[in-house]
Parts: C-alpha cells; structure tokens; sequence
C-alpha cells in the first residue's frame, strides 16, 4: 500500500465505531425491547464504550508504529506470542458475530417480507448472506474500488 493510500486515524476510528455501533444496534433491540424505556440507558454505555474503544484503537495506532493492527499492538508490548493470542481470539470472536449478525438480519429480513422460514431455510439464507457480504468485501476497505473493468 502506498503511502497516499492509507487510512488516516479519523478513518479508522469511524471505521471502529460503525463496526461496533453496527454490531450493536443491530443485536441490542430484541433483548433490550423487553426491558422497556430503561433500555435507552443500555444504550447509552454500549455507544460510550464503543467510542472508548475507538478512541484507544486510533491511539495505539498513533503510538506504535507496528503494523497489524491490534495483534502488531500486542506484539509490542507482549511479544510474538502477544500477536497470536489476539489476533486468534479475534478471529474467532469474528466468526461468532458474523453468523449472529447473519441470523439476526435474516430474522429481520423474513419480518419484513413476511417469510416463513424452516430452521433450514434460516441457515442456508444466512450461509447465503454471509456469502453475499464476503464477496462484497473482497474489493478491501476503500470507498472505490475496481469491479472487473467498472470503477465503483
């Protein structure tokens, strides 16, 4: 990556923020829908504690100058084994999430178009979904990208 292609730290700590608002605003509403209008206060800490993390990720990222991310910043502080333990349970943590996030907007999904699903059916839509957005990422992170010889 050349240096002109970069993120800058306000990027990536937007990029944190929408990942971990989005995760929670997508997850939060059924569980906290039976708590009643107290649930605005819920909300209130996951926002801030997201932000908090945002804001300790562009941090580190200022601060050390080793790439990879959160495993490069373990890896400074706890060396090679640091890196693995991190970015292992952070894969992991990803898949776990992808597939709630996936049955959730597929619960979502079948509400709104008024579906009825077997269990069989939510887990080959969400398998689908879950295929649909990894190859809609593989262009990377950037706002344009190439698709074939059509600029996006």
């Amino acid at each position: 990556m050349t240096p002109g292609k970069k993120m800058t730290v306000v990027q990536l700590t937007m990029l944190t923020v929408v990942n971990m608002l989005g995760s929670g605003i997508v997850l939060l509403p059924t569980k906290l829908a039976e708590v009643g209008a107290i649930s605005i206060l819920s909300w209130l800490v996951t926002a801030t504690g997201s932000l908090a993390l945002a804001y300790c990720f562009a941090q580190c990222g200022m601060l050390s100058r080793k790439s990879g991310g959160m495993g490069g910043y373990a890896e400074y502080a706890f060396g090679r084994s640091g890196n693995y333990l991190v970015n292992y349970t952070y894969g992991t943590s990803l898949l776990i999430a992808n597939v709630a996030i996936g049955i959730t907007a597929v619960g979502y999904m079948t509400e709104l178009f008024g579906m009825q699903l077997s269990p069989m059916g939510v887990g080959l839509t969400t398998i689908a979904l879950l295929w649909i957005t990894t190859f809609a990422n593989f262009g990377g992170a950037g706002i344009t990208g190439k698709i074939g010889s059509v600029t996006v």
